[in-house]
């Protein structure tokens, strides 16, 4: 890509790192090696790194929102943090045509260039555009032919009773040869949990019992999954793979289809179309975690899983959700007021601080920069351009550190409306993107008391 005109200001550039594998380690494409020569880049152009982005063994072909540390380097270019991505090769960014062009909008949206080290490619030509569309084609299908092969080599695996990963269910572990083999006395522990379910029909006692018993903290979820898992029967069945033989089984297969035939009448699964207005919104004050909302006798209620599940948690009661409104409706503008003030205290300080710390360092490095140069360890040319480049980050930190307000127009916007009469005529879908929309968090405590509102 073409060199950005950002001269004579301060080129703010990231770094993006990745390696999907121990191949590429073996081609000097390791994390370290990356880092080391992307960093030396920078400094000989006098750029300023503001963010090193690491996705560790994943692979370009993945959905990107799997790609962690991309996604934040995305959300820093959102926020007009960066001027220059610096990546390796154009592999170590995409293998997808589509995806590449779906983050050139937002780069493009938010005047931010990239560049690679290795490669050189320029997409101001058409020629050059072609170019791009043409190398991100063939690591496609590089990728494509290679997830082929490994789609071989995992049949292979199953067919000769070979694990595909090294975990391994409860009662199991790999052994030497990476197999599934019986741990004796993990897999008594499945049997009673199965005989226990089968006596019972209740998971939730089951797991209490397990967990009373053997000390084991098993969840709701995890037990459910434990009670439909083929392996125990040693059958491996997953992802069109088939072996009926894959390894020894812990439960009989007459016992295992009794079980899901108990699962299936004892499924307490929410009916279609149930919907939670505060679902992903509500957190729990102890232990952090979202809740869970829940119907009782046609009352929605929220409660902590953590707790009555897990019992890791000591926030033991549930939150009505028609109480949860009622103090929304009475409380949101002092929230609003208090948060708003909030924020600014924290940003006056935040700036206060970033400053004096940015500035500090930027003129260490200009009395540094003097000592080389006195020293005849830099000539004239080299000092003036790292004394033009100090002294414009010097010059732009009162800027720079001013953090954009969070956005509290929307919550006023419901507030100075008449929104308590429209509520009632919502429905809960609506009512549940009104929330999600003005509305990050709420967080309550084991009294039912909300300690804190987060806007979004």
């Amino acid at each position: 890509m073409k060199k950005k005109d950002i001269a004579p200001a301060l080129v703010r550039v990231a770094l993006y790192i990745r390696v999907s594998g121990e191949e590429q380690k073996i081609k000097g494409l390791s994390l370290e090696a990356q880092q080391e020569r992307l960093e030396a880049y920078a400094r000989e152009r006098g750029w300023v790194i503001v963010g090193v982005y690491i996705d560790a063994a994943k692979t370009a072909r993945k959905n990107m929102h799997k790609r962690t540390e991309f996604q934040k380097m995305l959300g820093a270019v959102k926020r007009d943090e960066i001027d220059v991505l610096l990546f390796c090769r154009l592999d170590r960014w995409f293998r997808s045509v589509a995806d590449y062009y779906k983050v050139m909008e937002v780069l493009e949206a938010h005047n931010c260039g990239w560049k690679t080290i290795d490669e050189e490619y320029d997409t101001s030509t058409a020629n050059g555009r072609l170019y791009i569309n043409v190398k991100l084609s063939i690591a496609q299908n590089e990728a494509d032919i290679c997830g082929e092969r490994i789609d071989v080599v995992f049949d292979s695996k199953v067919a000769h009773g070979t694990v595909v990963s090294g975990s391994a269910p409860c009662g199991y572990r790999v052994n030497s040869e990476k197999r599934l083999e019986v741990v004796p006395e993990d897999a008594a522990i499945v049997c009673d949990a199965f005989n226990h379910f089968e006596a019972t029909v209740s998971q939730r006692g089951t797991v209490k019992y397990i967990r009373e018993t053997y000390g084991l903290n098993w969840c709701d979820a995890t037990f459910r999954r434990m009670l439909q898992e083929k392996l125990y029967t040693g059958v491996y069945d997953r992802g069109g793979r088939y072996n009926s033989n894959f390894c020894q089984p812990i439960i009989s297969q007459e016992q295992f289809d009794r079980v899901q035939l108990l699962l299936k009448r004892n499924a307490r699964s929410a009916p279609a179309g149930n919907v939670y207005i505060f679902t992903s919104i509500l957190t729990c004050s102890e232990c952090n975690h979202k809740l869970c909302g829940y119907i009782s006798r046609g009352i929605y209620y929220y409660r902590c899983n953590q707790h009555f599940q897990r019992g890791r948690c000591c926030h033991n009661h549930s939150a009505r959700e028609s109480h949860v409104e009622a103090w929304l409706f009475e409380h949101l503008a002092e929230e609003l007021e208090r948060c708003q003030l909030e924020w600014e205290v924290e940003a006056a300080k935040k700036k206060r601080t970033a400053a004096g710390t940015d500035k500090a360092t930027l003129k260490r490095k200009l009395g540094k920069l003097k000592e080389l140069y006195v020293n005849d360890l830099i000539d004239i040319e080299e000092y003036k351009r790292d004394y033009e480049i100090y002294m414009s980050a010097l010059n732009q930190i009162p800027d720079n550190n001013i953090e954009p307000p969070p956005d509290f127009s929307a919550v006023r916007k419901l507030l100075d409306s008449d929104f308590k009469s429209i509520y009632d005529t919502l429905t809960r879908e609506e009512k549940r993107t009104l929330w999600r929309s003005v509305i990050k968090e709420i967080r309550i405590d084991n009294d039912q008391n909300i300690t804190g509102v987060v806007f979004g």
